[in-house]
């Protein structure tokens, strides 16, 4: 019968290295022999941050290269900064006329408005004094 137990060895996976020299009673691959490997870890020095990108494909950060670099992109985004504040200008300035311009209009179909219904009502009251006349003459 196999033996299907689960056990501490992991294929591909190497323990941590200990600061202390490992015996031969802690070579074996018990459950107890594992978790004294990790009792008897010391933490040495601090983790250090690793980067994704090599140190040699970065540039120095005092060289001349890099210093006109940073200023280059620094002169574009105050090129982009200063277009962007014009354009935003001129977009207010076209929606503040726009505002004029829709409140003139608005302001003219009101009076307009009002003078047809200022016509209307005196057409209604025309209509409505020959209709009393007309009732009152055929009595």
């Amino acid at each position: 019968m196999a033996n299907n137990r689960w056990n501490w060895e992991v294929t591909g996976f190497e323990p941590r290295k200990t600061t202390t020299t490992m015996s031969s009673s802690s070579a074996t691959s018990s459950p107890k022999s594992a978790s004294t490997d990790f009792d008897d870890y010391k933490h040495g020095a601090p983790l250090v941050r690793r980067y994704s990108i090599s140190a040699g494909s970065v540039l120095p950060l005092h060289s001349e290269l890099s210093k006109h670099t940073i200023a280059s992109k620094l002169q574009k985004l105050k090129d982009n900064i200063n277009l962007a504040r014009e354009d935003y200008l001129e977009l207010r300035q076209e929606a503040s006329e726009l505002q004029e311009y829709s409140n003139a209009k608005l302001d003219r179909v009101k009076r307009y408005l009002g003078v047809l219904g200022d016509k209307s009502r005196k057409l209604g009251q025309q209509v409505l004094s020959m209709f009393i006349c007309n009732f009152v003459w055929l009595r």
